[in-house]
């Protein structure tokens, strides 16, 4: 079967009248199929396509469609403050962190192994940039995600418990595949933070495929000071790293950065985590 009858010719009669087939397709809801397989049709006929080619082209148009129009929804509800690609990410200015240290989070296996990240580091090195590009990463492979600020969720979830509220509000955060939570420890939190952050790292944890992205200016060892719950502040850290990590990035804010201009005093930032070993100094052991 080499080329596709028109309309028109002979074995075709049997085909739906062009209105019919509109109405088909808007009932089927393929859109992309609907504005496209007329334009096909033509491009089959003068290159000889078989019919499962030229269905094949179709459905992959049909295909592609959804999953841009999939992965823009799913950027947009994850509420990105902006979005940043991990191919933007510039490596050569964030010489502190290299590509490959980031390969377990850049697959599936993201969300099927639970895998959780802390990035450490002093304010303009790019951690929310890079959490956001590995969510981003996810979303293409079929995720969901959500960004929220330390700062906010505590204050919603504090808010929601004294409203009767809790578990509608708490479901937000346990839902989506990839869980953002940026700035630990950037501005001071009410006496309540850790017990109403532990619930959600907690059920996440347990559900086995529900990843945590966290960015922290703290040595996380710190956390206990800054939730003002040494002991649940250490079971949050237990379970974010019982499949997870921490890794720091140090050196100049991008915010800082002027090309052709002598870059200013790299801020301070301690050299080793206290407790928690990088994947560098667990090599070396």
């Amino acid at each position: 079967m080499s080329a596709l009858p028109s309309p028109g010719a002979p074995g075709a009669s049997a085909a739906l009248p062009a209105s019919g087939l509109e109405a088909g397709l808007r009932r089927l809801h393929l859109p992309t199929v609907r504005r496209h397989y007329a334009e096909l049709e033509r491009q089959a006929a003068a290159e000889s396509w078989s019919y499962p080619e030229y269905l094949e082209r179709l459905v992959l148009l049909e295909i592609e469609h959804r999953t841009e129009t999939r992965i823009a929804r799913a950027t947009h509800q994850a509420g990105f403050p902006f979005l940043k690609t991990l191919e933007e990410f510039d490596f050569t200015f964030q010489k502190s962190i290299q590509r490959k240290a980031l390969g377990p989070y850049l697959g599936p296996e993201l969300v099927s192994g639970g895998r959780c990240l802390i990035l450490a580091g002093p304010p303009g090195v790019g951690k929310t940039a890079l959490c956001i590009a590995l969510a981003y990463k996810a979303i293409q492979h079929g995720a969901e995600a959500r960004f929220v600020t330390c700062t906010d969720l505590i204050h919603q979830l504090t808010e929601a418990r004294s409203r009767g509220q809790w578990s509608a509000v708490l479901a937000r955060y346990l839902e989506p595949h990839v869980l953002i939570i940026d700035e630990v420890g950037y501005l001071g939190y009410g006496p309540d933070a850790a017990s109403v952050l532990f619930p959600v790292i907690d059920q996440r944890y347990l559900k086995g495929n529900r990843p945590v992205l966290l960015t922290t200016n703290k040595d996380p060892q710190q956390w206990g000071q800054v939730l003002h719950d040494p002991d649940l502040s250490a079971a949050i850290l237990d379970r974010l790293l019982h499949r997870g990590e921490v890794l720091k990035l140090s050196g100049r804010s991008y915010r800082q950065y002027r090309p052709g201009q002598p870059p200013p005093a790299e801020p301070g930032f301690p050299e080793t985590l206290s407790g928690i070993p990088s994947r560098d100094e667990k090599a070396q052991r």
